[in-house]
């Protein structure tokens, strides 16, 4: 199949599955007389459930996408989707939601699949612009979603209930969608046979008669493979730098994305009648607009990538500490969308540099490392900040502490920037010293 009717495959998957007009809502619904829990139970005892899943569930996530090639893993996200939406409209209670907040941290950690899927079957040269097909497709379902949500809410024709069943609807057409996926064949079985010692290589024709014994030796050699190449990768800087930011940022964003609508709510006159939606639909509108911008940037991120993230690194945290610091929800609504904007933008440059670098297959591997140091930090701050068995902040100082953490990114950015700042400079200065022309020529005899 086409790289281009794969692209869209999987648009029209990332846009269908992102089509989930409750999810603005979901703090309002579980707060509302339907769930009947409280904000306090919501984000200590309810929310963390998901980093802490969304952590372990990762672990075999991005092992298996690259040995299953996608699609089973793309199904599970699919499945897992269905199981949150479906306890969403028909569970009670705090055990129940929890479970709804593993379904939910398994769907996120499958969702690698996803996003390195189409680096299996593009070429290097459209890495960048299919990059940005993907994220802006899902994006676009959002936004659609979103914007749905919010006119449902706003004109009171439905409440929060029958949002999350039209995102159980999406969810299970998603899975349909998922079944029909085109299954990535390790590089029309090049890589399967680039995984086996050279001594089977001669041999393919009678190994592949007995699958189990291929997908045996795939397996081992693979993960053999896949044990040099992180050491490899380890050695390149700029890899290295993008996917320190990704795990660093992500972690930030996630947390602030998981707790944000508490904070509104404190802020919400009406708990009623919110603005959720137009803000999320807004967010996602920005969002998709940047993501494809972004592809028709000449930046040289090379160059220029550590004094970019430095900068947006202070803005995100001047961002949450106003955000921490208001009474006003608009300001808390802009400062959000701002954010959100800047992330957007820059993971999207992220997954192309990063992608860029690779040599090999292991796209899914790699981006499942970068997000599983990010959950991994998080669920550190989440059990830390959050959690009621630990400092169980209120949250208003979560938002002051996240602020820091940003502050932190940003400090960490700038070091980087200066000291390549002044490599360059010691460069320049190298290149540019005069020769000495006092030294003696020698002529021969």
């Amino acid at each position: 199949m086409d790289w281009r009717t794969t692209t869209a495959f999987l648009c029209l998957y990332g846009a269908v599955k992102e089509f989930r007009p409750a999810t603005p809502f979901l703090t309002p619904f579980l707060a509302s007389p339907e769930k009947n829990l409280t904000l306090d139970e919501l984000y200590s005892q309810v929310f963390p459930y998901w980093t802490y899943s969304y952590m372990l569930a990762l672990i075999p996530m991005f092992v298996l996408t690259d040995i299953l090639r996608y699609k089973p893993i793309v199904m599970i996200e699919a499945i897992g989707l269905v199981a949150t939406w479906g306890l969403l409209v028909f569970g009670k209670g705090i055990t129940q939601m929890q479970v709804m907040q593993i379904s939910f941290g398994v769907a996120s950690a499958a969702e690698i699949a996803y996003y390195s899927y189409i680096y299996s079957i593009v070429d290097k040269k459209h890495y960048k612009r299919a990059t940005s097909y993907i994220r802006s497709a899902a994006l676009l379902g959002k936004l659609v979603a979103f914007g749905l949500g919010q006119a449902l809410i706003s004109t009171h024709a439905s409440d929060f209930l029958v949002l999350n069943q039209i995102s159980l609807g999406a969810v299970c057409i998603v899975t349909v969608i998922a079944v029909f996926l085109p299954r990535v064949k390790s590089d029309n079985a090049k890589v399967s046979i680039r995984a086996l010692p050279v001594e089977d290589q001669q041999n393919v024709e009678f190994v592949t008669n007995e699958p189990k014994e291929l997908k045996v030796s795939y397996t081992r050699e693979y993960l053999k493979r896949t044990l040099e190449e992180l050491k490899e990768c380890s050695k390149n800087q700029e890899l290295l730098k993008w996917s320190l930011w990704w795990a660093l940022a992500s972690c930030g964003v996630y947390q602030v994305q998981n707790y944000t609508q508490s904070l509104w709510k404190e802020m919400q006159a009406d708990p009623e009648d919110v603005a959720n939606g137009v803000v999320e639909f807004v967010n996602t509108a920005l969002g998709a607009f940047l993501s494809l911008f972004i592809h028709h940037l000449s930046i040289d991120w090379a160059s220029h990538g550590q004094m970019i993230i430095f900068i947006t690194s202070a803005i995100i945290a001047g961002l949450l500490y106003v955000c921490s610091q208001t009474q006003t929800v608009m300001v808390a609504y802009i400062s959000y969308v701002v954010i959100a904007s800047i992330y957007h933008m820059l993971i999207t440059a992220a997954s192309a540099n990063v992608a860029k670098e690779l040599s090999s297959n292991n796209h899914g591997l790699i981006f499942g490392c970068n997000t599983f140091v990010a959950v991994c930090l998080q669920s550190f701050l989440t059990l830390i900040v959050v959690d009621a068995r630990f400092l169980h902040l209120d949250i208003r100082t979560q938002f002051v502490v996240y602020s820091g953490y940003f502050a932190l990114v940003a400090i960490i950015f700038a070091f980087f920037f200066l000291i390549s700042l002044c490599s360059k400079t010691t460069r320049s200065s190298i290149i540019e010293e005069p020769q000495d022309d006092s030294k003696e020529e020698v002529f021969p005899e």
